[in-house]
């Protein structure tokens, strides 16, 4: 199996490095329910992440909400390729460009995703992750400032850059209720589904 350079690149920090960015996120999840109201009877939470890194992400997202929600949570983990997951259980190849499978979920994750979809596709994966959701359910998008305050549409390292305002047009067109919350390195976007 050969990995990707960035995946290869997760594969190489130490897990002292990868526990602080699992940190971070915690404190991004922290704010974002600190500011919406979430409120599901589900038991467990079902969750649906959406790209993920490093395969030691998959035990710290299971962490995360169950310590930020209370409840136990249902992980499952999609990602274009797997390779870097290998070993790790509700593991699936998916792009999520397209309808995600075994829906329906209580929340659906992606922690800086978008910056490595082609803006046309951008809004595919957002979308599919409301559709995803069962009622009262929300889709979270964690963007960092470099691509969504980027001033070129691909950014120097060949990644993309994220029109937050062409997003938000498309999402009050369809009258998805969504909410911007401004988190430490970047913004969130959570998608209400009523």
């Amino acid at each position: 199996m050969t990995l990707s350079q960035y995946h290869q690149q997760y594969t190489n920090q130490t897990n002292e490095k990868i526990q602080k960015k699992a940190d971070i996120k915690k404190q991004e999840l922290i704010t974002i329910f600190n500011q919406i109201s979430f409120n599901l009877k589900s038991r467990p939470i079902k969750l649906a992440v959406l790209g993920c890194g490093d395969k030691r992400f998959i035990n710290h997202h299971k962490k995360i909400f169950k310590n930020i929600l209370k409840k136990n949570i249902e992980v499952s983990t999609f990602d274009i390729t797997i390779d870097h997951l290998d070993g790790e259980s509700n593991v699936f190849q998916h792009d999520c460009t397209l309808p995600l499978p075994n829906t329906p979920y209580d929340i659906t994750y992606a922690h800086v995703l978008l910056k490595f979809i082609e803006p046309k596709k951008q809004f595919d994966l957002v979308k599919n992750s409301f559709d995803a959701l069962k009622p009262g359910g929300i889709a979270i998008h964690v963007l960092d400032k470099e691509e969504c305050e980027a001033t070129k549409e691909k950014l120097s390292n060949g990644l993309w850059a994220v029109s937050v305002n062409q997003l938000t047009k498309k999402l009050s067109k369809l009258k998805i209720e969504y909410k911007k919350i401004t988190i430490e390195y970047g913004l969130a976007i959570v998608l209400l589904q009523k």
